[in-house]
């Protein structure tokens, strides 16, 4: 499943969803993740760093049984 990174605007299958703390999420790829320097960016690395980040249920069975063929 891609999602949009909402910090650059690509769409990237290995963006990562964030629980912000006024309840919304945040979609961000790791590159925007690791070098962004916007506020996006600062806040999702925050989150990450609290353990916020939105694990889907469905990719992670899938890694379990060795990924999609």
């Amino acid at each position: 499943m891609k999602l949009k990174c909402d910090v650059c605007g690509l769409e990237n299958g290995s963006c990562n969803r964030y629980l912000m703390r006024d309840g919304r999420t945040l979609s961000v790829c790791p590159s925007c993740l690791a070098f962004g320097c916007d506020e996006r960016s600062k806040a999702a690395r925050a989150a990450h760093k609290e353990g916020r980040m939105i694990i889907n249920n469905d990719k992670k069975a899938d890694k379990k049984k060795g990924g999609r063929r």
